[in-house]
């Protein structure tokens, strides 16, 4: 308990010095866009007689002024695996929320804010969902999203992901490096290679990286090279390490997140294999998707949805001293060119400081780190009376009895 709650001491202590490196001091509230737009979802199912579910799934994005754009829809399913039914909620709520994203720009937004990571976003495993009718879900996920962001870089307006609560570790890992390529300036150029090779192996398999760095040391690297290793490793997420040193209020300088910086899997696949590749090894990973006549024009759109990803310029946020830091993404058409040699883009851009002083300005302490996306996520949350609501209507749409399941019927009508 006392290393997730508390230790806060020795993480100030090991990471102090990198974190004053890249703290810019200081967010002076101030209104930049006169557009805003807040945006979330939330879902919730009925469970019908014979195993299926009917998932209702809602979003809205909530003007400044109170102005609503609201997106509804609905899924009727039979769910086999748990986990990956699980995974298609989550992921139909966060496409609901691109597409009403886009219809807020439509109207003239030039700030949106979403909740969550844009980032994390980008960096779904691209794979084929076990749920009947749902299998090729990730298609049309990465599609629409590459859609809002492309039109959103078209309109000049800047899309925002605001995250209280972010257990990332990408800043961490970027220090972290840092600290390694400063520690590996006095070795021959092959062992320094080897070392990288394993730091760019440390995500996808632990193990093995952490094995090849203690035969390095065995050899005579220098033990504090696996330290760092162990400590990017480690599941301790940037937001803790920056509370636990209290810097008071102010951000970090935006680190420049790309798709090729962390992809896996098939994403890797697709941003390094000629075209011509990939037709075979998508229809093996979307068996039921390749069945269908427009398979190759979708893997198509996919490899433009995916190459197009704009870079995300990502800081955390200290509104408050004391406070918890708030992660925020930020794309936006000024911050598209590529980064130097460094990740961190210095000096700051006017975007980014533009973005953070309005969010200042949304701020209302600890328990409301952002006026309109709290407003937001109370407006759109279900309730037992709007599920209701929904039931009857679908029974009025299609005609027929629908039968709540037993376990719901005891529920609401014991």
């Amino acid at each position: 308990m006392l290393k997730v709650v508390g230790g806060g001491e020795s993480l100030a202590a090991r990471y102090v010095d990198l974190v004053k490196k890249v703290w810019v001091a200081g967010i002076a509230a101030e209104k930049g866009f006169e557009q805003v737009f807040a945006v979330d979802s939330g879902s919730d199912e009925i469970e019908v007689s014979g195993g299926g579910v009917l998932l209702v799934t809602r979003a809205m994005a909530l003007e400044a002024g109170g102005r609503e754009v609201r997106k509804l829809r609905l899924d009727a399913l039979f769910p086999r695996d748990v986990r990956d039914y699980e995974d298609f909620k989550r992921l139909v709520r966060e496409h609901v929320e691109h597409l009403v994203a886009l219809e807020a720009l439509e109207d003239g937004a030039d700030l949106l804010l979403i909740d969550g990571s844009l980032y994390g976003r980008m960096i779904h495993v691209i794979r084929e969902l076990k749920v009947e009718g749902r299998e090729d879900f990730m298609l049309e996920y990465a599609e629409a999203y590459s859609e809002l962001l492309s039109s959103a870089l078209e309109n000049g307006a800047v899309v925002v992901g605001v995250s209280k609560d972010s257990r990332s570790t990408v800043l961490k890992e970027e220090l972290l490096l840092t600290q390694l390529v400063s520690l590996l300036s006095g070795y021959e150029p092959g062992v320094r290679e080897r070392v990288m090779e394993l730091w760019r192996l440390l995500r996808r398999r632990p193990s093995q990286a952490l094995n090849g760095v203690r035969a390095l040391v065995k050899e005579g690297l220098d033990p504090r090279a696996l330290e760092l290793f162990e400590d990017a490793r480690s599941a301790v997420p940037d937001s803790k390490i920056i509370a636990a040193i209290g810097l008071g209020t102010g951000f970090t300088s935006p680190l420049v997140l790309t798709l090729e910086r962390v992809s896996t899997g098939i994403t890797d696949l697709l941003l390094r294999s000629r075209d011509e590749e990939l037709e075979g090894e998508l229809a093996r990973a979307f068996e039921k998707a390749a069945e269908q006549p427009d398979f190759s024009a979708r893997v198509k759109s996919l490899l433009r949805a995916l190459r197009s990803y704009p870079p995300v310029h990502t800081t955390y946020a200290v509104f408050a001293a004391g406070d918890d830091p708030v992660r925020v993404d930020i794309v936006a058409r000024e911050l598209i060119q590529p980064a130097g040699s460094s990740r961190f883009a210095n000096p700051t851009s006017r975007v980014v400081q533009a973005v953070l002083a309005h969010l200042a300005l949304l701020y209302g302490g600890r328990r409301c780190y952002n006026a309109l996306l709290l407003e937001v996520d109370k407006r759109v949350r279900t309730t037992l009376e709007t599920l209701e609501l929904y039931y009857k209507l679908a029974m009025r749409e299609v005609g027929e009895l629908i039968l709540h399941s037993r376990g719901e019927r005891r529920v609401l009508y014991p």
